[in-house]
């Protein structure tokens, strides 16, 4: 668990990462690495359900596909195959273009950074045991070469979802937003439902036509709705006053890594693709459904002096106030949920509903799973915070933490984390 924790620690690097293109490009506070996988894992999961291909597989590249960027950074074609000018005039019309090179060029420029996110991939997993790190590496070597059906889809999603938030980004204007990124999308994606998908895009934006018979520009009204989660920050964060906390994207990015390690490393043979998809599912209700806490109701009208102190102990309430607080929240949760899965193919949404249940009421052996690794993913966020500012109330989620485990790896992991951040 010592190197999960550290593995953790330096992936932990994605969710502050902004992708390079979108800054190039003027975006203010872009989004990052860990929001960007997040949208592609359930993109791919949910066309994958629809092409029939190896959905478990699909998912896990798109999760690893970008986990070589904690050293080695996002090479975008900008910044591995040109030179940008200072100038921004100059900048500005280089960037509204797709770069192109000849064939040798590419394959030369291509092959470099190939070897250097290769070696920041294999620093990143060298601790992790061999069957993991083999896990890892193989999943990502698949979506670099394309190996597989399913590194090949994954390849061809991911620049998708690019194509998506450049639109939602710069909307659908040349004079904007440029034709590269349709250009970069069109000279890779070759599927034939991910060209329908294509379609959708541009009925969509271009058109404004819609087949409501057709699932895919449903898919798609999905997809743009989930986006919101890349900017929605976490309450239990904001109202501890901390300074750029994580979102629901990135937070739901890193609660299916750790998921994920901890059942390799461990072995516990939790379902796998179950588990990967339900950490997907855990908290996309935020998209129409308010966060709140248990903090919410005793914050009300008080000052900032008298917010810090309530904020420094931890809110206990009783089991008759536990239960009633859940099956409130569950209930608006649920709603919230069949509100924005309610066009997607009946298939789809009676599998991320039910996934979702089973989180929210541990009622599976991984909703329980899950619900544990929750607690570990925000009581080590919680450290972080509490490293950079030794104010923050970390006793609090120390209190949480311990009341809300009940398993062997959650005490060893918590056990770790004494160590390493009280040193």
């Amino acid at each position: 668990m010592k190197n999960v924790l550290k593995f953790l620690l330096e992936t932990e690097k994605l969710k502050k990462m902004p992708r390079t293109g979108w800054r190039l490009m003027g975006i203010k506070n872009p989004e990052t690495i860990a929001e960007h996988s997040f949208r592609v894992a359930i993109l791919t999961w949910v066309l994958a359900k629809i092409k029939k291909i190896d959905t478990k597989r699909a998912i896990k590249i798109a999760l690893f596909h970008d986990l070589c960027e904690v050293y080695a950074g996002d090479m975008t074609p900008f910044g591995y195959y040109l030179q940008l000018p200072k100038n921004k005039k100059e900048k500005k019309a280089i960037l509204m273009r797709w770069v192109r090179l000849s064939q040798k060029e590419k394959i030369k420029r291509a092959k470099k950074k190939f070897e250097k996110e290769k070696r920041s991939l294999m620093k990143l997993i060298r601790d992790l045991s061999p069957w993991t790190k083999r896990d890892i590496f193989s999943a990502w070597i698949d979506y670099e070469k394309r190996i597989s059906k399913e590194g090949r889809f994954v390849k061809q999603v991911d620049r998708i979802e690019t194509l998506i938030q450049s639109i939602e980004y710069f909307g659908t204007k040349k004079e904007i937003g440029g034709t590269s990124w349709w250009e970069g999308t069109e000279e890779i994606v070759e599927d034939p439902l991910l060209l329908e998908f294509l379609g959708a895009i541009q009925q969509r934006f271009y058109h404004k036509k819609r087949d409501k018979k057709d699932k895919l520009p449903n898919v798609l009204d999905f997809v743009l709705k989930i986006g919101k989660l890349k900017k929605i920050q976490r309450r239990c964060w904001t109202i501890r006053k901390v300074k750029n906390p994580e979102t629901i994207a990135s937070h739901i990015f890193f609660l299916s890594l750790m998921a994920f390690l901890v059942n390799s490393e461990k072995k516990l043979k939790i379902n796998e693709e179950r588990m990967l998809k339900m950490a997907l599912t855990s908290f996309l209700p935020t998209v129409y459904s308010s966060q709140r806490t248990p903090y919410d109701y005793l914050l009300r009208n008080k000052s900032e002096s008298e917010k810090e102190k309530i904020l420094k102990r931890w809110f206990r309430l009783s089991r008759k106030e536990k239960k009633e607080r859940f099956l409130r929240e569950y209930r608006r949760e649920k709603k919230a949920l069949e509100k924005l899965t309610s066009n997607l193919p009946l298939y789809l949404r009676s599998e991320i509903i039910r996934l979702w249940e089973e989180f929210k009421t541990k009622s599976s052996p991984e909703g329980y799973f899950l619900g544990q690794m929750e607690v570990l993913v925000v009581l080590l966020q919680a450290l972080q915070y509490w490293e950079r500012n030794k104010k923050f109330p970390i006793e609090t989620f120390w209190e949480w933490a311990f009341e809300s485990s009940d398993n062997p790896v959650n005490f060893e992991f918590m056990d770790i984390c004494k160590k390493k951040f009280y040193k």
